[in-house]
């Protein structure tokens, strides 16, 4: 199965990443994805770009020689209370937000706390996608939230980068894929791509979908149509 729109993706300005926003885009032409979301990590991370940045990012084209551009942000979860790392005012003009942990900016805590600072996100309308929230220093109560994600309309990410980077984190990714089975809560596929070569590969994400019969119907960038009513929801873009 192949995605037509690959929704996280990290350049250079991230530092531990590779390749321009160039190279990502030349990427996404090649494989047939239709739009590519520029996603690097806000600035709670040591190595991550400055406001500026991201200010900036927001006068780039819309489209690129046929790519739909889509100026995002991976922001960092920073507590525990749902607080985010990015002014509010500039998520606002963002085109697409993930909300992500990492520990690099967040040390892990309990299982409670984890579900509170998600219940918060849940609820933040400024927050489109729910990223790589499988992770194993953030297990959260998944039974609880996920039905909040669907309540709240937020994406839930299947990350790709999880079974090449994370393989602790594998069995909780599957756990929360059959609960958005269960509950019907719509997921995306992507790549969390680090470099120009990981754009759209996401084969093992899918492999892990096809195990547990995942129905196609709510993974959302595997369709042309479903994408566009879906970045129609959220747009203006």
């Amino acid at each position: 199965m192949n995605i037509v729109a690959d929704m996280h993706c990290h350049t250079i300005a991230s530092v531990h990443a590779y390749s321009t926003l160039r190279d990502n885009l030349n990427a996404a032409k090649k494989k047939g994805i239709q739009t590519l979301a520029i996603t690097d990590h806000g600035i709670g991370c040591a190595d991550s770009p400055s406001l500026n940045y991201f200010d900036n990012l927001l006068s780039l084209p819309r489209e690129v020689e046929g790519v739909r551009l889509i100026r995002g942000v991976e922001a960092n979860i920073m507590d525990f209370h749902g607080k985010l790392d990015m002014p509010e005012e500039l998520l606002k003009r963002m085109d697409f937000v993930i909300a992500s942990f990492h520990t690099a900016c967040t040390d892990s805590g309990t299982v409670e706390e984890h579900t509170r600072a998600y219940k918060k996100i849940a609820e933040n309308p400024l927050v489109h996608m729910i990223g790589h929230s499988g992770s194993a220093e953030f297990v959260y109560d998944y039974e609880y939230i996920i039905p909040l994600f669907k309540k709240y309309k937020k994406i839930v990410e299947i990350n790709a980068h999880t079974f090449i980077c994370r393989e602790k984190s594998v069995e909780n990714c599957m756990r929360i894929a059959r609960l958005c089975k269960e509950y019907e809560v719509p997921v995306m596929v992507n790549s969390d791509a680090h470099s120009e070569f990981e754009v759209g590969a996401c084969d093992k994400a899918f492999e892990m979908l096809h195990c547990i019969d995942f129905p196609k119907e709510l993974i959302v960038n595997v369709s042309q149509s479903r994408m566009e009513k879906y970045l129609s929801d959220i747009g203006p873009l």
